[in-house]
């Protein structure tokens, strides 16, 4: 690990230099960041790094602390460890893996950081807190040319970056296996969430994204996060969407069950998680993502006609835009220190943009796929009233099998998703390679 970082640093040296002589600055800082406090409150919401800080320093509790960069000399990190006696203050990581990397300056009050800041007229200030910036003499704050340039690099991932997502995809799958039990066993979401968390060793406060656990029908809820407290009467499915972290990146893996093996909707899961692998397969460097995207929309066109929810051709399906009432968000998205990472829309190091198709909102990547690239790849369909609705006053109404529509609301949807990594050969498939050491675990 202390090599695949080194070799990640080397990789941050080269883009702060390049960034700097383009700005034509002379040092980047970075804060790490603070937790906010809730209006008219002493309590804070929980501490959320800035993902800049967290991308050169990997350790994700360093709350107050500081950087400096100029890509030539090692890092200085400036960290915050006060005397407290009411929290719990996390220890300098001195004998960590990425340690000897920095020169290293322990800071036990905030203000004392004003000391160390030479020339702020002619650096860069990286995070959240501009008012703090402006008072210690930053008049460069977050500007957007060296933003575009760290940006861009983020969403190339380093060999020591990907081994943490993988890390992060083999906690999650236990904590996934252990959750798709707790679904069979009867249990509520509420209570199934509890034994995600406990088997991946998190809380509600330090998971990457809320965790999605929804039965029956409200898998058909995108971002449903309100947690039943008691068991549903019936079961019929089961939508698990949640992952975890290692040193700030993240896994994103979502799973749908049938409650009977036996049943056209377990038939319809399989499909789809065919469909997901299919398209893996398909990944190459090169080729934009939307072109996959589409395809995607054009293989639920399919799945729409042979499951017989609309009764007209699958280049019809596609063609008037039915696909996108059942398939209504992007077929994925970057993955990194962010669950929705950076420069997905950004085509270049210079911050040239493109935005996703109008009839393709929800899409957070528009870019030719290149090596190194993380991404998520999360197919669904969806049984969502709202979304239907228009369809019953149009001409074509009549195609629509809304019987079988109404019958299969109650199992609200199916989201599979993977995370893979972008080689010269095609695609990684993370989560698949983490499957097998997650299930070792589980059985031993």
């Amino acid at each position: 690990m202390q090599a695949l970082f080194s070799q990640h640093l080397a990789n941050i040296q080269a883009t702060v230099r390049s960034a700097l002589e383009q700005a034509r600055l002379d040092g980047l800082w970075i804060y790490a960041g603070a937790a906010k406090y809730h209006f008219l409150d002493d309590q804070t919401s929980p501490f959320k790094i800035n993902p800049h800080f967290n991308y050169v320093f990997p350790d994700p509790k360093a709350e107050h602390c500081w950087l400096f960069l100029d890509g030539q000399n090692p890092p200085q990190i400036y960290y915050f460890a006060p005397q407290d006696y009411w929290h719990c203050v996390p220890k300098p990581p001195v004998e960590a893996f990425f340690a000897s990397e920095f020169e290293w300056q322990i800071v036990r009050q905030q203000s004392e950081i004003a000391q160390f800041i030479r020339n702020p007229q002619h650096c860069a200030f990286i995070g959240e807190d501009e008012k703090l910036a402006e008072s210690l003499g930053f008049c460069h704050i977050n500007p957007q040319k060296v933003l575009n340039v760290l940006h861009f690099a983020r969403s190339i991932k380093s060999e020591f970056e990907i081994s943490a997502i993988f890390e992060a995809q083999r906690t999650a799958l236990i904590g996934h296996q252990v959750a798709k039990q707790a679904f069979f066993d009867g249990k509520s979401e509420f209570d199934i969430n509890l034994a995600y968390l406990h088997a991946t060793q998190q809380s509600d406060n330090n998971v990457p994204y809320g965790n999605i656990v929804a039965i029956n029908d409200h898998g058909a809820i995108l971002h449903y996060t309100q947690l039943d407290l008691t068991p549903p009467a019936e079961r019929h499915s089961f939508l698990l969407d949640a992952g975890t972290s290692h040193l700030g990146y993240a896994s994103d893996l979502t799973r749908t069950y049938a409650f009977d093996p036996n049943s056209e909707f377990a038939e319809l899961v399989a499909k789809m998680e065919q469909l997901k692998l299919d398209c893996i397969a398909n990944l190459q460097v090169g080729i934009n993502y939307l072109s996959y995207h589409t395809q995607m929309h054009q293989a639920i066109a399919q799945l729409l006609h042979d499951f017989d929810f609309v009764r007209l051709s699958p280049e019809q399906i596609f063609e008037e835009g039915i696909s996108r009432a059942f398939f209504p968000h992007g077929l994925g998205h970057s993955l990194g220190l962010q669950v929705h990472d950076v420069a997905g829309l950004q085509q270049n190091a210079r911050g040239t943009r493109k935005s996703p198709p109008e009839i393709y909102p929800s899409l957070r990547c528009t870019r030719d796929l290149q090596a190194g690239m993380v991404l998520t790849i999360e197919p669904g369909i969806y049984f969502i009233e709202m979304l239907q609705n228009p369809w019953k006053i149009s001409p074509l109404a009549r195609h629509f099998n809304w019987q079988k529509l109404d019958f299969f609301k109650r199992f609200g949807g199916i989201r599979t998703e993977d995370n893979v990594v972008i080689r010269e050969f095609g695609a990684e498939n993370l989560t698949a390679k983490a499957s097998q050491k997650a299930e070792q675990i589980l059985q031993k």
